[in-house]
């Protein structure tokens, strides 16, 4: 009986622990075009880690490693300043309603971006 319990606790310890250990994982393709028929015409895939706070920006021959900060309206991805995580740098700020990139630090010209769930 007392081999039972430990198990039955052990079990119940570990299922907690793993909803506690959960995080969303969102994946974006982002491109200049809203028609998603043609992949030549994405940009670049986000990969935000909402549990982590970290984001990698997938471009089709490199990768961007980035910080998120997440606020009611946006997911804010860029650079913090410090260790404190007080004050981040945007590089990219994405619109979490329209999916859209409201504000990109390397945008040379006013091009909305849209972007969709996968």
């Amino acid at each position: 009986m007392i081999n039972f319990s430990r198990k039955f606790i052990y079990l119940l310890f570990v299922s907690l622990l793993s909803g506690h250990a959960y995080s969303e994982f969102i994946i974006l393709e982002c491109s200049k075009i809203n028609n998603w028929t043609d992949e030549r015409d994405l940009l670049y895939k986000l990969q935000i880690g909402t549990g982590s706070k970290k984001v990698v920006q997938v471009f089709k021959r490199n990768q961007l490693q980035m910080q998120l900060k997440e606020t009611k309206t946006h997911y804010e991805l860029g650079q913090y300043t410090n260790g404190s995580y007080e004050e981040l740098i945007p590089l990219l700020k994405v619109n979490k309603e329209t999916l859209m990139v409201d504000f990109s630090i390397g945008s040379q010209n006013d091009d909305p971006i849209f972007c969709k769930k996968l």
